[in-house]
C-alpha cells in the first residue's frame, strides 16, 4: 500500500521535485537551527541564572574573579568579570594618580569610561543569541511562497493536459492537481515551525537581554558604590590614592 504523500511527490513532475528537493533543505536547515537555538538559550539561561546566584552571594566586586571558571563562562558572568576588571583599574589608576586636586571630577571621568566599556562588553555578549534566527524568519517567508509557485506550476500542467487530451476527466487532471497539493502542504509544513521557532527564540533572547541589561546597571552601581566607600566612606577627610586598603 503507498503512502499518499509519497504518491503524490512520486507522481510530480520535475518543476514540483525540484521545488520539494528546496523545501526539504529549508526544512533541515530549520530545525537544526531550532536544536542548536533551544539548547544554546536554554543553556546560557541556566548558567546564567546560576551565575547570578552566586553574585549576590559575593561580598565584594573584586571577588567575582573567585567564581568557577564554568558559571563565569556564561555571558552574564563575562559581563561581572569586566566589571571587576574596571573596577580594579579605577583603584589602580586612582593609586597612580596621587597629585589629583579634583577627586570627583577624576571618579566620573573613571566611571563614565567604566560604563561605556560596560556597554561595549554587553554589546558584544548580546550579539550571539539570535544567530541564526533571521534565516527561519527568512524560511517562513519563502516557504510558502515556493508552495504557492508550485500550486500554480501544477494547475498549469492540468489544463494543458486538459487542452492536449481533450477531456476533463480525473485521471486527465489528477496528475498536476496532486503537484499543486503536495507542494502547498510541504511548503506551509516547513514555514508554520519555521515562524513559530522564530518568534520564541526573539522572546527568549529578549529576555536574557534584558536580564543582562538590568544585571548591567545593577553591578554598575554597585561599582561605583564600592569605589566612593573605598575612598571616602572608610577613611576620614580626602583619602589619598596611596593609602587606599588593598583589595
Amino acid at each position: 500500500m503507498n503512502v499518499p504523500v509519497i504518491d503524490m511527490i512520486v507522481r510530480s513532475g520535475w518543476a514540483g521535485r525540484i521545488i520539494i528537493i528546496l523545501l526539504a533543505l529549508f526544512s533541515l536547515l530549520t530545525w537544526a537551527i531550532i536544536f542548536n537555538r533551544y539548547f544554546a538559550l536554554a543553556t546560557i539561561a541556566a548558567k546564567n541564572k546560576l551565575f547570578r546566584r552566586r553574585y549576590d552571594m559575593l561580598n565584594k566586586l573584586s571577588e567575582i574573579e573567585s567564581v568557577d571558571a564554568k558559571t563565569i563562562g556564561s555571558p552574564m558572568g563575562q559581563l561581572g568579570r569586566t566589571a571587576a576588571m574596571e573596577y580594579r583599574r579605577i583603584l589602580e589608576d586612582a593609586k597612580s594618580h596621587t597629585g589629583v586636586k579634583d577627586w570627583s571630577f577624576f571618579l566620573q571621568n573613571q566611571f563614565t569610561m567604566a560604563s561605556e566599556r560596560m556597554e561595549s562588553a554587553f554589546m558584544a555578549l548580546i550579539a550571539p543569541l539570535d544567530k541564526g534566527v533571521f534565516f527561519l524568519a527568512m524560511i517562513s517567508s519563502i516557504a510558502p511562497f515556493l508552495g504557492l509557485l508550485g500550486t500554480v506550476w501544477g494547475i498549469m500542467n492540468s489544463f494543458f493536459e486538459i487542452g492536449n487530451q481533450g477531456s476533463a476527466s480525473l485521471p486527465v487532471v489528477a496528475p498536476g492537481i496532486a503537484e499543486a497539493l503536495i507542494t502547498t502542504i510541504v511548503g506551509l509544513a516547513v514555514a508554520i515551525p519555521a515562524l513559530f521557532f522564530y518568534n520564541y527564540f526573539n522572546h527568549r533572547a529578549e529576555k536574557i537581554e534584558n536580564q543582562m541589561d538590568e544585571f548591567k546597571e545593577l553591578v554598575i552601581v554597585r561599582l561605583k558604590r564600592e569605589i566612593f566607600n573605598l575612598l571616602y566612606t572608610e577613611r576620614p577627610g580626602r583619602t589619598q590614592p596611596s593609602q587606599m586598603p588593598r583589595v
